[in-house]
C-alpha cells in the first residue's frame, strides 16, 4: 500500500510540472487578486503552483514523519521482545537446573535403597547356631 501511494504521489507530481510546463505563460499571467483588504496583481497560476508545492512537501514530510515513528516502535518492540526472551531464557534455564536437581537428588535416594537392599541380601535370612 505504501508502494502505490508512493507512486500516485510522484505521479501527482509529474503531472503538475508537466502541466506546468506546458501552460508556463498562461500561469505567470497577472491577474488582478482581491485580498478582503488590498487588492494586488500577481500571477494566480504561480500563487497556485506555489499551494500545491507546500502541501506536496507537507505530504511527504508527513509520510517520512510515519515512516521514522514506525521505525522507532519497531525498534521499541524488538528490544522489548529480547527483554522478555532473555527473562524466559534464564526461566527456562532456572527450571532445567531444578530438573537436575531433582533427578540427581532421586538417584541418590534410589542408590542409598539399592544399597540398603543389597546389604540385606547379603546377610543371611536365618541365621545358623
Amino acid at each position: 500500500m505504501e508502494r502505490i501511494s508512493h507512486w500516485l504521489a510522484w505521479s501527482a507530481v509529474a503531472v503538475i510540472v508537466l502541466f506546468s510546463g506546458l501552460n508556463w505563460t498562461a500561469l505567470t499571467t497577472p491577474t488582478s487578486l482581491n485580498l478582503l483588504v488590498a487588492e494586488i496583481s500577481a500571477p494566480v497560476g504561480i500563487i497556485l503552483l506555489g499551494m500545491t508545492a507546500v502541501f506536496v512537501a507537507l505530504f511527504f514530510i508527513a509520510t517520512l514523519y510515519t515512516r521514522i515513528s514506525n521505525l522507532m516502535e519497531s525498534r521499541r518492540m524488538l528490544k522489548e521482545l529480547q527483554r522478555v526472551q532473555e527473562v524466559a531464557d534464564k526461566a527456562e534455564a532456572s527450571r532445567m537446573e531444578n530438573m537436575h536437581q531433582m533427578i540427581a537428588t532421586e538417584f541418590r535416594h534410589l542408590n542409598e535403597r539399592l544399597t540398603h537392599l543389597e546389604s540385606l541380601v547379603d546377610e543371611p535370612l536365618v541365621k545358623l547356631p
